[in-house]
This record gives structure tokens, C-alpha cells and sequence, in this order.
């Protein structure tokens, strides 16, 4: 089972949405206490002024109505606001709205407990005769207020005390009733607060978006340089720069990408200088091998002509090692030319294989690149199919901008893991191939050195049937 891969970006807004969730779920734990506790503290902000208001307006309004009126106006309250409204009076006895049974808790609120001077506009409403109601002065008190969560399953309770007095008994109290805190809307608006949540969630993610999209692009920088570099693009370098521990880790892959250059092009100048050294002690032991041949018995040939053989093998693994060494150097010996894809190729098979047959599907296309490594590339791997396959194939068309190429051969195909070493220095999966043939090793990667020169890639993979498919893309520049 594969893990699941997470970009780091990803990885930093999950956790900073994490920390918002646990500073909300912080948030709630408090506001619940808060809530088990006593919710008057919510009657000194907006839900107070709100209840007061509502107070207010059934005050006003139901002094000037008959009592039997006042069930309808509550059942209008109802459907208004979506909570439930009754009045009691202060004995905590429902004297009209939809039925409610206050639980222990709220009994003690419903009584009013202010001095009858401070009972202000007390007047008692007949059902004949309503009379008016003289406005409370602006400098006067709030009503007394109250809200709680009580009762099972709990609910929320809220109560104002009003002036306002039915016939032959005492000053009611409004009491509204509802399942959820907010009340719909009446107790507590939750628009404001979600508001604010948006807006913080909003702030936040700008603040960090910045931050967390320059440590993940330089990340970004950074992997690309490796990735080059660790396809043997030494010249690669990180040009950003960073004072934090990310600037440190650019500073250590650009030394590092140098150290390997410098590491690279002495070994290569190295392995050069051996191999142009070992031509001539060849040569001469050729020349020496010749005469001995000239002077030596019949029973001495068949061992001077298996010397001559390991001497020519010899002297051919240097050969190539040289045109290894040199294949680095392409780009500044060779210059871009114009020409014919279907020539060269044709060129290649009358050099490489003149007599099997290969079937050529090859469109009309022009490049601009270097000639002479193109050819190299591409001679090597016909070159290497002829040794170990038959019935080939090459193709090539434009597409997208690229020109690609496929040479197909129905062979035993290379095992999967050997796949992504077949263009290595000296790797041979001769035993894979089922074949012994004395190759050196180098052939492919001297064709990986000739198309990456002309500023393309080659790559390998098992065809479909049995056999193998090297596929060679090259940008498509335009003749000029």
C-alpha cells in the first residue's frame, strides 16, 4: 500500500488549519464553561440591548390592546423572531403565550424583585378601556434581565421584566424560549462571528501564503538543481540567495555540484590520458606480434592468433574509452548543421547494417543540430539491436514541437531493473540479453553523451511482445 504523498506546501496549510481547529475547539470548550456558568454576561453587549428592545415593543404595544388579544400578538412574536414568547406573572405562573414549563432554575428569575418605585409606567390594561402608556424617561434604568441555559434536554431562557401589568394582577415578565443559543438571531447573531472567522482565516492565510510560498519555491529551486546536478549537470548552480538555514543548504549544493564537476572532469581527463597512453604500448606489441607470427612454427599459430585476438579487444576497449571521453566534449568541437533526418538515418544503416532489412517509417522531417553526434547515437544503438535482436524498426515523426525517434527490435528484451542502467558506463546485462558478445559497455553511454549534446534524451523500455524500444527526443529546431 502506497502512502499517501503530501507537497510540503500542502503539509504547512494542514497543519496551520490544524491550529485553527484547536484554537476553535479551545474556544468552544471556553464558551461552553462560560455558558454552564451563567450566560449574563452576553446581557451587557448587543442580546441585551435586543431583549430590552423586544420588552420594549411588547410594552408599548400590548398596553394599547385588549388581553384577549395579547395570545395572538405572542403567537405572532413566535413566527417573527423563531423562538417561543410567553408572559408571566410574578409568582412564575404563565399567564399567556404558547404553554412553558420553566425548570428550577429559571422559577427565581421569573419574580420581580425591583421596589414598586421602580416599577416605572405600572398600569393596569382592561379589556374594555386599554389605556396609553407615558414613555419611560431616557436617563432611566434597563429593565431587569436574565439568561440561562437550563432545563432537560437544556435550552436556552431569556426573560425581561416589564411595566406592564393584565387585569387585577401583578407586573409580567416576557420570557422567550429557544433549542439553540442564537435564538434566531434574537439572543446571539452568529453572522458578526462568522464574519470574523472568515476574516481571520482570510488574514492568516495571506500572512502565511507568502512564507510558505517562498520556503516551498525555493525547495522547488532547489530540487530542480539537484535533479540536474544529479544527472551529471555539474554546471548547475542556485542563484537565489537566502540568509536562513535554506540559503546554508543552497551555499552547500552549489559547492557540492562543483566538488563533482572538478571530481568528474578529473576522472575524465584522467581516464583520456590512460587510454591515449595505452594506444601506443598496443600498437607496438602488434607490430612485435606481427613479426613473431612471420617467424613461428605451426604449432605456435593457433596460440599467437588467440594473443592477436585479445590484443585487437584490447586495443578496441581503449578505442572506446576515447571516444567516451571525447563524446564530453561535443558541444565545443561540433557546430550546429541543417539536414535530412531520413538521410542520416539511411547514412547509419549502409555504415551499420547494410544487409538486415530494417524497416524504415520515417516522415519528412529537417533538423538543425549536431550532425555528426546525432549520427554517432543513433549508429551505436542499431549497432547494439543488431547484436543482440532481430527484426527492427526505427520510426520517427514531429510532435509537440520535438522530433522522436524509436528503434524496435523483437530481442529477449532487458530485465526491468536493468532498464534504468543500460546507458551506465561499462554496465553490460549480457546474461539478461542471453548472449555473449564481448561489447564493452560503453556503446550506449556514448550515445546517452551524443543526444544529450544535441539537447535531447534517450530512454529505454521493454516493448509489448517481447523486445526492446530506445526512444530518442531531440527539440525540434528549424533549419535556419
Amino acid at each position: 500500500m502506497s502512502r499517501l504523498k503530501l507537497p510540503l506546501y500542502g503539509k504547512i496549510l494542514s497543519w496551520f488549519a490544524l491550529n485553527l481547529a484547536v484554537l476553535a475547539l479551545l474556544f468552544f470548550f471556553f464558551l461552553k464553561a462560560q455558558f454552564r456558568l451563567g450566560l449574563d454576561w452576553m446581557l451587557s453587549g448587543e442580546p441585551g440591548d435586543r431583549i430590552s428592545a423586544i420588552g420594549e415593543s411588547v410594552t408599548f404595544e400590548f398596553s394599547r390592546l385588549a388581553e384577549s388579544e395579547w395570545p395572538a400578538r405572542l403567537s405572532a412574536y413566535d413566527q417573527k423572531h423563531g423562538v417561543t414568547f410567553g408572559l408571566f406573572n410574578n409568582q412564575g405562573q404563565q399567564v399567556y403565550g404558547k404553554s412553558i414549563t420553566p425548570p428550577p432554575e429559571v422559577m427565581p428569575r421569573l419574580i420581580d424583585r425591583r421596589p414598586p418605585g421602580e416599577q416605572l409606567n405600572r398600569r393596569t390594561v382592561s379589556k374594555r378601556q386599554p389605556g396609553p402608556v407615558s414613555k419611560r424617561p431616557a436617563d432611566a434604568p434597563p429593565k431587569p434581565r436574565f439568561m440561562l441555559r437550563a432545563g432537560k434536554p437544556a435550552r436556552y431562557w431569556a426573560g425581561v421584566h416589564l411595566d406592564l401589568v393584565p387585569q387585577g394582577g401583578n407586573p409580567v415578565t416576557l420570557v422567550m424560549v429557544s433549542d439553540s443559543i442564537s435564538g434566531g438571531g434574537l439572543f446571539l447573531d452568529l453572522r458578526p462571528w462568522l464574519g470574523l472567522a472568515a476574516a481571520g482565516l482570510i488574514i492568516s492565510a495571506l500572512m502565511w501564503m507568502p512564507f510558505v510560498r517562498g520556503i516551498t519555491g525555493f525547495i522547488g529551486t532547489l530540487n530542480t538543481a539537484a535533479g540536474r546536478i544529479a544527472h551529471g549537470k555539474f554546471d548547475e548552480r542556485i542563484e537565489k540567495q537566502r540568509s536562513d538555514e535554506l540559503g546554508e543548504l543552497s551555499t552547500s549544493v552549489n559547492a557540492m555540484a562543483a566538488k563533482l564537476g572538478d571530481y568528474m572532469a578529473q576522472q575524465r581527463r584522467i581516464t583520456a590520458d590512460v587510454a591515449h597512453e595505452l594506444c601506443s604500448p598496443i600498437a607496438r606489441m602488434q607490430m612485435a606480434l606481427g613479426v613473431v607470427e612471420q617467424r613461428s612454427t605451426p604449432d605456435q599459430a593457433t596460440y599467437l592468433q588467440k594473443l592477436d585476438r585479445e590484443l585487437q579487444h584490447m586495443a578496441k576497449l581503449v578505442e572506446e574509452v576515447l571516444a567516451f571521453s571525447k563524446a564530453a566534449t561535443i558541444p565545443d568541437r561540433e557546430t550546429p548543421e541543417n539536414f535530412d533526418l531520413l538521410e542520416l538515418i539511411q547514412n547509419v544503416l549502409a555504415r551499420e547494417a547494410p544487409d538486415n532489412g530494417i524497416k524504415l517509417e520515417v516522415g519528412d522531417i529537417k533538423l538543425r543540430s549536431l550532425r555528426n553526434a546525432l549520427d554517432r547515437g543513433i549508429g551505436n544503438i542499431v549497432r547494439n539491436a543488431i547484436r543482440y535482436a532481430q527484426d527492427l524498426e526505427i520510426q520517427a515523426k514531429e510532435e509537440n514541437g520535438r522530433v522522436i525517434i524509436q528503434i524496435l527490435d523483437r530481442g529477449p528484451g532487458v530485465p526491468e531493473e536493468a532498464i534504468s542502467r543500460l546507458f551506465e558506463p561499462f554496465f553490460r546485462p549480457e546474461a539478461a540479453r542471453g548472449r555473449n558478445t564481448g561489447g564493452s559497455g560503453l556503446g550506449l553511454a556514448i550515445t546517452k553523451r551524443c543526444i544529450e549534446a544535441c539537447g535531447g534524451t534517450v530512454t529505454a523500455r521493454n516493448r509489448q511482445g517481447g523486445g526492446l524500444v530506445v526512444e530518442v527526443l531531440i527539440e525540434s529546431m528549424k533549419p535556419s
